[in-house]
């Protein structure tokens, strides 16, 4: 007691020809995107952070907290005929309506739906088989913004279908 310990850590710097070598700084600048997207998330700050991660990169985005919330926003759109372009669903709400349950009822109200399913749990079924679900793409937790915009650019395109 009352003896403290000093620790020195050394590291050493990265040279290249004796001259310290520059790392660049992680770039962010994605091109620009458009079109709509809703995004179903329970957890308050995963729902926030997709959705203004999305709308940065020029989406216009709808975030929900459950799958009624989901098909009534949905259902909505549809009817002023401003369907979504995709829709980001999170596989497990807990007490609520998940995206599996929710896609059912979001493909009788739009059959062409481009679903992407959302979860931290990778040995569920319904990530790892998710286009026998209606799925067109799947998006493990945690991700990164990179990530996100992947997965909606690759579900967007003619061939879609992607995991990321």
């Amino acid at each position: 007691e009352g003896v403290g310990s000093t620790f020195n850590v050394y590291l050493r710097a990265s040279e290249i020809d004796g001259v310290p070598e520059e790392v660049p700084p992680a770039s962010t600048t994605l091109p620009q995107r458009a079109g709509r997207i809703m995004v179903m998330d329970d957890e308050e700050y995963i729902l926030d952070l997709a959705v203004n991660m999305l709308g940065h990169f020029g989406y216009e985005v709808t975030g929900v907290r459950n799958g009624d919330e989901l098909l009534r926003s949905y259902r909505c759109a549809v009817e002023d005929g401003k369907r979504f372009d995709v829709v980001i669903m999170d596989l497990t709400i807990p007490g609520g309506m998940g995206g599996r349950e929710a896609l059912v009822e979001l493909k009788i109200v739009d059959p062409d739906v481009v679903a992407i399913v959302s979860s931290g749990y990778s040995n569920d079924p319904v990530m790892a088989n998710f286009r026998a679900h209606g799925f067109r793409g799947v998006l493990m937790k945690p991700y990164t913004i990179e990530d996100l915009i992947q997965v909606t650019d690759e579900v967007s395109s003619p061939e879609g279908g992607a995991t990321v």
